[in-house]
């Protein structure tokens, strides 16, 4: 078995007299802790603990004390196995992802999907890396606001005539501090938002950037994973 140590938190314990008769960790875990929902529960290699996901985080379960920890699962030779069994899920995830509602920005062949914030740095940087690259890849954005400022910026881009002019503008910067901004309540613009929250939701997105590439999962602007990816 593989020697593992868990990084976090123990964040709820229940302690009392073991069940009468036994019953499987799943029937334990909704009984101890029916506030907590999930969309999976699996053993993992450490003995005794379960793997819980609930369609945005990972956190564990051990029956034997009925405890829930939240944190990363680190093997012996230094890979996290909570980033890589969460990368797996949200891959899975985005590889059924419609893109209908996403803002199309350039026509090359290669299809990238990414989720950003406006307003975040590195999201900032990786636009400024695929602006020169509209020949070559055709991106897919997805919107997750972290602040009411880029929550405006979003609907100024989705109420715009020109939708990806005014994204460059946001992204490049441009309409930082500015009060003119297009807030209109168009049913287009809200469908838009609406679908970028539920696209969000559904993939588990909870930080920014995040891109799919060729298959795969690319958590923060990684430029050279991203370049090796792109001559791929």
């Amino acid at each position: 078995m593989k020697k593992l140590w868990l990084a976090g938190a123990l964040i709820l314990l229940f302690s009392g007299c073991p069940p009468a008769h036994k019953t499987s960790p799943e029937e334990q875990f909704k009984k101890s802790f029916p506030q907590h929902s999930y969309e999976t529960m699996k053993q993992t290699s450490a003995r005794g603990v379960y793997e819980v996901y609930n369609g945005s985080q990972i956190y564990y379960y051990l029956p034997d004390g009925d405890m829930l920890f939240v944190g990363s699962m680190i093997s012996k030779d230094g890979t996290n196995l909570t980033q890589e069994s969460t990368g797996k899920k949200m891959t899975s995830k985005m590889a059924g992802l419609s893109l209908d509602k996403a803002l199309k920005i350039g026509e090359g062949k290669t299809s990238v999907v990414e989720f950003i914030d406006p307003n975040c740095h590195y999201c900032r940087q990786s636009y400024a890396f695929f602006a020169g690259r509209k020949k070559e890849v055709t991106l897919y954005v997805f919107f997750y606001p972290l602040s009411r400022d880029a929550e405006d910026k979003i609907r100024h881009i989705f109420c715009a005539a020109d939708k990806a002019e005014e994204y460059g503008k946001v992204l490049s910067g441009k309409l930082d501090g500015k009060d003119q901004l297009n807030l209109c309540t168009d049913r287009n613009a809200e469908d838009r938002i609406k679908a970028h929250r539920e696209a969000s939701a559904k993939i588990g997105v909870r930080a920014t950037p995040m891109f799919f590439i060729k298959g795969r999962l690319v958590t923060g602007f990684d430029r050279p994973v991203i370049e090796a990816l792109l001559k791929d």
